[in-house]
């Protein structure tokens, strides 16, 4: 499959191709813009209804370069809501969430992701009212490339509540098709 990123990069691409340049741009990203932008689009967020109708978030701890989450995180404590972390499990690359409290550690996994340790407690799926869903290349209809590792196109393919995605305009893509196994997420943020 071929993509086109939007004004970046004119040339054909396939899906790991389209990721890797995608990732290499916002790794440019001047630290201090990235971090007013992750801003921008966090207040969006909070001005949707699915935020604010939401009693369970579930989101990543983020790592540069995707849009920080930790404003997400403190902002869902503020609001007295209840913050899910995924936990991968391997071999068979599915996951899991397991809320977190202000304060818990964190055991850092593979690719050096920030996990819940495995006391803390499983939120079920159905629990999780809205899941901001992390990717790296955008489409208008709400589909994405991942990271590639699979974790959450396993985990969409069962969920039944709100997703929603917030991306830097740099991960849009005009012509990013989605393949037969892809789920799009509901809404997507883009600053």
């Amino acid at each position: 499959m071929l993509f086109y990123l939007k004004g970046g990069f004119p040339e054909l691409m396939n899906k790991k191709e389209l990721r890797e340049k995608t990732l290499s741009l916002l790794n440019q990203m001047d630290k201090k813009e990235h971090k007013r932008r992750s801003i921008a689009l966090s207040n969006q967020l909070f001005k949707k209804k699915e935020w604010q109708e939401a009693a369970v978030i579930g989101v990543t701890m983020s790592r540069f370069p995707e849009v920080d989450t930790a404003f997400i995180i403190e902002k869902a404590f503020m609001d007295q809501k209840i913050v899910a972390i995924p936990e991968t499990i391997y071999p068979e690359r599915s996951m899991q969430f397991r809320q977190y409290k202000e304060g818990d550690l964190l055991a850092k996994k593979k690719l050096g992701l920030k996990e819940p340790k495995e006391d803390a407690k499983l939120i079920p799926k159905d629990e999780i009212d809205l899941l901001i869903v992390p990717g790296v290349v955008y489409n208008d209809s709400g589909y994405r490339i991942g990271f590639g590792g699979g974790f959450y196109d396993r985990y969409l393919e069962t969920y039944p509540n709100k997703t929603i995605s917030l991306c830097f305009n740099e991960q849009l893509s005009n012509h990013l098709e989605h393949e037969k196994h892809d789920i799009p997420v509901d809404k997507i943020l883009v600053d």
